[in-house]
Order: C-alpha cells, then sequence, then structure tokens
C-alpha cells in the first residue's frame, strides 16, 4: 500500500514538473495584432502597417501603430518584432486592408499569408482603401479607440443591416478559385477625420479593375446576396422621393443555350415597407402604389442593367454568370465562355412588393 502511494506521488510530481516544461504565453506580454494594412511603396517594396492594444496598468489602453518596409509581409513582420518589445502575434486578427495602388497590382501574396496562418480565423475582414491604408490607421481621433475594431464592426453592421454583400476572407478566398465568378471587396475611404464605406471593389484574380459607388450598392446585392435589412431612396419621375425598408430579396437564374451560347434571364422579388414619401406639391397626396413599383422596378433593372454591361466592359464577373453557366451545361469550357461573356445576353425582371403605405407629406 505505501509502495503504490509512493508512486502515485511520484506520477503526480511528474506530471507536474512536466506542466512547468510547456511554454506558456502570457497575455501582458504580448503585441495582440488586431488590424494589418498594405500599401505599394515601391516597385518592389511594401509598406506594412500593424495596429495592436497597449494596456497599461490603471490607464486607458492606447492604439499602437507600427509600420515597415519589406518586399513580403514576413519580412515586414520580422522588421516590426525587432523593435517590439514584445513579439506581435496573430491570433485576435480582425481586419486586412490593402491599398488601392497595391491592389492594382494585385494582393494574392499578402491574403494566402493569412490564409496560411492558423491562428488567423477565416472570417477576418477584408476590404480595399480608396487610397493608402497606412494613413486611414493614423487617423488621430483612433489613437484611444481600436481603429481595427472600429472598421470591422462598422462593416459587419452595414453587411447585416445595409446595402453592402457580405465578404470576408473565407467568402473571398472562395470567390478566387471559383471557376466563373471574379472576387469583391468593400471599398472603404478616408475622409477627414471619419472613415465610411464608399462602394464596392471588383478584382479581377486578385488585381483591382473598376469599382462600384454606393448608390449602387443597392441593387449589387440584389444580384449577390440576400437582404433583410437595408434602407434605399428612389426619385421618381414628378420629382416624388421614396425610402423603401427592403424586408428581404431573392434572386433567381436561369440559363439556356441559344446557338450554342448561354443566354441569361434574372429574376430579382423585393419585399419592402414604404418608410417615406414626399412631393414637390406642397400637400398631401394620396399614394399610387401600382405606379411607384412600377416605376422602382424599371429603374432597377436599368441599374441592373447597367452594372452588368460596366462588368463586361471590365472583363469581370462578380455576379457569378460563368459559376451559374458551369452548373447548368455539361460541356462547359472555361476558355469558350471568356470569349462569349461579354456578348451573352443578360435579361434583368425586378419585381418589388410594397407591403404597407399610406399617405406622407
Amino acid at each position: 500500500m505505501v509502495k503504490r502511494s509512493s508512486l502515485g506521488l511520484l506520477v503526480v510530481s511528474l506530471l507536474l514538473s512536466g506542466c512547468s516544461m510547456i511554454p506558456t504565453n502570457i497575455v501582458n506580454e504580448l503585441n495582440m495584432l488586431q488590424g494589418v494594412g498594405y500599401d505599394l511603396a515601391g516597385k518592389k517594396i511594401i509598406k506594412g502597417t500593424f495596429t495592436y492594444p497597449a494596456y497599461k496598468k490603471d490607464k486607458t489602453s492606447t492604439t499602437v501603430v507600427k509600420t515597415s518596409l519589406g518586399e513580403t509581409s514576413k519580412e515586414i513582420r520580422i522588421n516590426i518584432n525587432s523593435e517590439s518589445r514584445y513579439p506581435v502575434v496573430s491570433g485576435q486578427l480582425r481586419l486586412a486592408l490593402y491599398g488601392k495602388s497595391l491592389a492594382k497590382k494585385g494582393i494574392y501574396d499578402m491574403v494566402d499569408t493569412l490564409n496560411r496562418d492558423p491562428s488567423i480565423g477565416s472570417l477576418v475582414q477584408v476590404a480595399i482603401v480608396d487610397g493608402d491604408s497606412n494613413a486611414l490607421f493614423k487617423i488621430g481621433k483612433f489613437k484611444t479607440e481600436n481603429v481595427s475594431l472600429y472598421v470591422q464592426e462598422m462593416l459587419d453592421q452595414i453587411m447585416k443591416s445595409g446595402n453592402l454583400p457580405r465578404t470576408d476572407l473565407q467568402s473571398f478566398l472562395f470567390q478566387l478559385n471559383q471557376i466563373g465568378q471574379d472576387p469583391y471587396l468593400p471599398l472603404i475611404k478616408q475622409e477627414k477625420d471619419n472613415i465610411k464605406i464608399s462602394g464596392i471593389a471588383i478584382l479581377r484574380d486578385d488585381q483591382l479593375v473598376t469599382t462600384l459607388p454606393f448608390e449602387d450598392l443597392f441593387i449589387f446585392k440584389c444580384l449577390v446576396d440576400k437582404y433583410k435589412y437595408g434602407l434605399h431612396q428612389f426619385i421618381l419621375e414628378n420629382g416624388e422621393k421614396l425610402v423603401l425598408d427592403n424586408l428581404n430579396s431573392k434572386a433567381n437564374y436561369q440559363v439556356k443555350t441559344v446557338n450554342g451560347n448561354p443566354e441569361f434571364t434574372i429574376n430579382i422579388k423585393v419585399n419592402s415597407r414604404l418608410l417615406e414619401f414626399t412631393s414637390p406639391k406642397k400637400k398631401r397626396v394620396p399614394i399610387d402604389k401600382k405606379k411607384i413599383q412600377n416605376q422602382v422596378d424599371k429603374q432597377l433593372e436599368k441599374n441592373a442593367l447597367k452594372i452588368i454591361h460596366q462588368f463586361k466592359d471590365n472583363d469581370v464577373d462578380p455576379i457569378g454568370l460563368g459559376a451559374i453557366y458551369k452548373e447548368h451545361y455539361r460541356g462547359f469550357n472555361e476558355k469558350h465562355w471568356k470569349t462569349v461573356y461579354p456578348s451573352a445576353k443578360v435579361h434583368v425582371n425586378v419585381q418589388v412588393a410594397i407591403e404597407q403605405s399610406g399617405i406622407i407629406d
């Protein structure tokens, strides 16, 4: 019995001593990276910007912004680590930004580095900056408010309750690798001390090719995503203005082959609620719901065809018409698709249902 007790004590002792040999990290002795930004600084040189919070006892936390140059993101991290008190780690990364000039050249190498890091989650928000990401990270008013978390939360809320389609690191990589679709990312912009979403950046492979302004995001989201919430203003033929609260939307894609070439029909249904209606006439006017719905339908159809022509002119397919064609046609050939895409016929039918209305000034 004594021998068994001694043996048990020896095992426990070894286990406890073994735990002391396992390397541990103390949170206060790590720089928990929350945002990264990359900008083109030369022909082969990239400017990298890292942000992380700095905590001090009995003091308000501040945001540290570190910048370095290098040919790769790993070289930039090594440089920043070499001048930091504590090592930089990626486990809390929430945001990755890429300056417009770098995005035009290509961002695959930087994005691939994030994808290969096992400590980084796939739901990291990724966006293109219309300008310089370094300058955006250094906006003065965010010295005490974490700029990386601010931008990430701003993107999240507009994706949930606004006109921005859902994107993140995972969706970007999926689109990048899918045959028949090009990726898209939010486009954000610095205006003095403010940050705003200015539109959508459309890429061919990993290179920025064209952009959509903010006013086109409503119909773009109807084409590529499902709406749950979102406001949009329409101006009617006689100058009347209305604001619709989008309750939900759904796009249905049909494709057929005519003389060996694809022809698409996109049917979009939008259920909405009328929130505001104003007339240039200085009196109350009755609302002709059927007439309003018809005018809104036509506006959205025209806008949808306009941006589809823009995509064709720039040889990009963020809607994924090629992927839809591939699903429906066994003889799909990527080379042939790229040849016929610019001339492929696309029809858009929009049906807006206004569920509630009234008489509004």
